[in-house]
């Protein structure tokens, strides 16, 4: 899914955004507004964390699906959609700091034993290119994309790499169309280049942080955390961990990651002092490149600047859970605003929420 478009209004409030937020106050307002949004909006899980460098403030309501009033739990994991695509490049910027690959890496360079007749318009695509959705790669952001495949067999990586050759076959579109199937690329590149599939990559880098994840919607690896919802005539229902709607396991690095709100703040926080200079992970300057490297949407993050701020987000979204990220540095926070429903008015929700909390972090300087 596309960084947020609807950003006006919330860059005129960041202008508000103070450099130190109260502690008590920031707790007592995010369980109220978490409560407030996830009732009033008929949110089935609300949950949000404002980050900062050394403290992670977090507020969860709501129930595990509609039709059952069972409350949700701050360990319980939400899917982060698209917001997985910050994860993927995360994992390849701690290769390229290994001296494991470049962004100017050519996927061919890597992939030269992909089969078939390459279109010569992607021949010198890099993974930069891909990071940065600039290889012109079809988007694969409709589940109707996805019909037009052949049968793919084998491992994941097996699938990877036969989605690689039929979608480098297809015509190209223009560079910066948002696209899914240039991830799975990634993907592609960076375990040839570890000599491990990318699940395993996701596995060592999550361990080497301490993070807890899941791949796939987070009711499939346990029944208690929060089931995704969407709408079937006009009314919003849950998704159970054997609906048949899921993503397909070879889009992992696109987004197909979940994880509970703790654990997600964690990571938004090594991203947060990274921007402010600290090398943590990787270098302070790794974090530079992939939020600003390029303008509007560098490495994983979309990007825009006002004139005090650089401002890195995202979002995430297959349509049942909704994820929204975003970070400012130079005011040492980060907003994350989680759900387990994507429906339009619920997203709309989502962005009234993040701005509640900048109002009230601008009121703190008054």
């Amino acid at each position: 899914m596309h960084p947020t478009k609807n950003t006006n209004q919330f860059f005129l409030l960041l202008l508000l955004f103070p450099i130190q937020l109260w502690a008590q106050d920031i707790s007592l307002t995010i369980d109220s507004l978490v409560s407030k949004y996830q009732k009033e909006y008929q949110i089935p899980a609300l949950t949000v964390g404002v980050v900062q460098s050394d403290t992670c403030y977090l507020g969860i309501e709501g129930v595990v699906r509609i039709e059952k009033n069972q409350k949700v739990r701050l360990n319980d994991k939400f899917h982060l959609g698209s917001n997985t695509k910050a994860i993927t490049s995360f994992i390849a910027f701690k290769m390229i700091e290994s001296d494991e690959i470049s962004l100017n890496t050519k996927f061919f360079d890597i992939c030269s034993d992909l089969k078939g007749e390459i279109s010569t318009e992607y021949q010198e695509i890099t993974l930069g290119d891909l990071l940065s959705h600039q290889a012109g790669i079809q988007p694969y952001t409709s589940g109707l994309e996805y019909e037009k495949l052949p049968a793919l067999n084998g491992s994941i990586s097996d699938k990877r790499k036969q989605f690689s050759e039929f979608v480098l076959n297809e015509e190209s579109v223009a560079k910066g169309t948002y696209s899914n199937a240039g991830y799975i690329l990634t993907s592609l590149m960076l375990e040839k280049a570890a000599h491990l599939s990318f699940e395993k990559l996701v596995d060592k880098h999550m361990k080497a942080l301490d993070l807890d994840y899941f791949i796939g919607f987070p009711n499939k690896q346990n029944l208690n955390y929060p089931w995704g919802h969407w709408e079937e005539n006009q009314q919003l229902i849950s998704l159970s961990p054997t609906h048949f709607y899921k993503l397909e396991d070879y889009t992992l690095a696109a987004g197909d990651v979940s994880m509970n709100i703790e654990n997600y703040a964690r990571l938004v926080q090594f991203h947060l002092t990274g921007l402010m200079g600290e090398n943590n992970y990787i270098t302070s300057d790794s974090y530079q490149k992939m939020h600003y490297g390029l303008e509007n949407y560098a490495y994983g993050w979309g990007n825009m600047k006002t004139k005090t701020s650089k401002i890195s987000f995202h979002d995430g979204s297959a349509g049942t859970y909704f994820c929204h990220t975003v970070l400012v540095p130079s005011k040492g926070s980060a907003i994350i605003v989680m759900a387990n429903s994507a429906t339009e008015e619920h997203q709309k929700a989502v962005y009234k929420l993040r701005d509640e909390l900048i109002r009230f972090s601008g009121k703190l300087l008054e």
